[in-house]
């Protein structure tokens, strides 16, 4: 990515766009798991990308509200493993 805002450069592309779980769904299941495998100390360009991306105004009114997304995933991850 070097010094540019998306993978395609200053506008949101198909890769941007491919990859939207990682900016999105990933954190939530991080959190819900307790896990924390994309840190902004390990992966500082991902982590600016990511934050570039959601705050996009496109891309903010495409997103699903985050807190349903989690209370979908804490069920599902609460019927699978248990409550924590």
């Amino acid at each position: 990515m070097k010094d540019k805002k998306f993978f395609g450069g200053e506008e949101i592309g198909l890769v941007d766009i491919a990859v939207v779980y990682t900016a999105f769904w990933v954190p939530v299941v991080q959190e819900i798991a307790g896990l924390e495998l994309f840190t902004s100390e390990k992966f500082p360009k991902l982590h600016n990308w990511s934050q570039e991306f959601l705050n996009h105004p496109i891309v903010k009114e495409s997103l699903p509200p985050r807190d349903l997304v989690f209370t979908f995933f804490k069920g599902l991850y609460e019927s699978l493993f248990g409550s924590k």
